[in-house]
Formats: structure tokens, C-alpha cells, sequence
């Protein structure tokens, strides 16, 4: 329990830090919407995928559906209607197609870059807890 605590609370320090790293727009015909990493489009690819994200051995079906669930988690946060994936597909194409998925991957690789510092800045600072033992005698 204290473990889940330490991550909860660790998380809930850096939020403020995460929200403001580099972010990725996309544009829709009435609106561009800014991608924000999210553990929101964590749970959406599983959801979808019915398994866990597996970043060692990505396929672009896999990468398509990562970055489809990035955009309806910002679109959500946006307050803006969720777009179904025949349209994003659409979007994607209307953004450049296979540069923009390019974009994309190289958009969340950075994110992914930005969360491992930031965690483990978190526990450099982080004092670690000692447990007390007692003496018996």
C-alpha cells in the first residue's frame, strides 16, 4: 500500500511539470486540437486492443490505434467531440499521412522520455522512508 501511495503522490507533484511539456496539434476541419499525454489514452488502448501497450515490438496497426486513443483522451480533456476512427483516419491522411504518424511516434517517444526523467528526479528528491525496527531483547 505504502508503494501505491509513493507513486500516487509522486505523480500528483510532477502533474503540474507534465501538463506543460511539448505538445503535438492536430488539425481538425473547425479546430486544432493540442495532443496531451495522458494515462487516460493508456486505458483507452487497452480497451480497444483488449491487452496492454507492448513498446518493444510495435506494429503500425499498433502505433494507428496508440495515437487514435491519444487524440479521443485529448479530445475529451478539450471538451470536444470524440471523433470515431474512420474519421481520424481521415484527419491523419489530411495531415500528411505517414509523416504525421511519424510525427506522432516521435511526439510520444519524447513523452515517454519526459516521464521516466521527471519519476526519476521525483525519487532522487524523495527521501527514502526507513523502516523503524524494533529491538527485542
Amino acid at each position: 500500500m505504502y508503494y501505491f501511495c509513493s507513486i500516487v503522490k509522486l505523480y500528483i507533484l510532477y502533474y503540474n511539470k507534465i501538463e506543460h511539456l511539448n505538445k503535438m496539434k492536430l488539425k481538425f476541419n473547425d479546430y486544432d486540437l493540442e495532443l496531451v499525454y495522458s494515462f487516460r489514452s493508456n486505458i483507452y488502448y487497452e480497451s480497444i486492443q483488449n491487452r496492454s501497450l507492448d513498446l518493444t515490438s510495435i506494429s503500425i496497426n499498433d502505433l494507428i490505434v496508440l495515437f487514435y486513443c491519444v487524440v479521443i483522451a485529448s479530445q475529451q480533456k478539450a471538451k470536444k467531440e470524440m471523433i470515431s476512427m474512420i474519421d481520424f483516419l481521415d484527419v491523419v491522411d489530411e495531415n500528411g499521412g505517414d509523416a504525421c504518424i511519424i510525427e506522432f511516434s516521435n511526439w510520444y517517444s519524447k513523452q515517454l522520455e519526459l516521464q521516466y526523467e521527471n519519476v526519476k528526479n521525483a525519487n532522487e528528491e524523495t527521501p527514502a522512508k526507513k523502516k523503524k525496527t524494533k529491538k527485542t531483547s
